[in-house]
């Protein structure tokens, strides 16, 4: 099951690579087993507001562009409007809010992940949570839930 995720991770890498517009992309793979009966939901927090199910056994993939606006490529190019802050959490059983009684997981965050991520983030939904690939390492990195005070 492993070297199938690795197979899909690396074909999307290589279709990433030859997207003509600057963006991000962001692939879920929702591989619940005992849990999957449990909703995954992934909400970005951009303009527009997205919240998306990602259903069992399933993939999501979402575009996150890095400037505002339709076919937006270059920032400084005339017309563009500036690139704005994005984060993109996952939630079991229902859609996040961003409140304070949710347990979300920063899957995507545009300050950190612009860079880190370069073309591609991918995270993969297990029965004890959420893991995003680390090609630096070569490792799954568990992520951890925001815990409030």
């Amino acid at each position: 099951m492993d070297t199938l995720i690795m197979v899909s991770i690396m074909t999307m890498m290589l279709f990433s690579t030859f997207a003509t517009t600057r963006a991000a992309t962001l692939l879920v793979s929702n591989e619940l087993k005992r849990r999957g009966d449990v909703p995954v939901f992934v909400t970005c927090h951009r303009t527009p507001w997205l919240s998306k199910l990602v259903p069992l056994g399933q993939k999501l993939l979402i575009e996150i562009p890095t400037t505002t606006g339709d076919n937006a490529v270059d920032e400084k190019a005339q017309g563009s409007r500036p690139w704005q802050p994005t984060t993109c959490i996952g939630t079991f059983y229902r859609e996040a809010h961003f409140g304070m009684h949710e347990t979300p997981y920063v899957l995507y965050n545009s300050d950190k992940d612009a860079t880190e991520c370069k073309n591609s983030c991918f995270v993969v939904v297990k029965d004890d949570g959420f893991y995003r690939w680390n090609n630096n390492k070569r490792i799954w990195d568990k992520v951890f839930p925001i815990i409030w005070n």
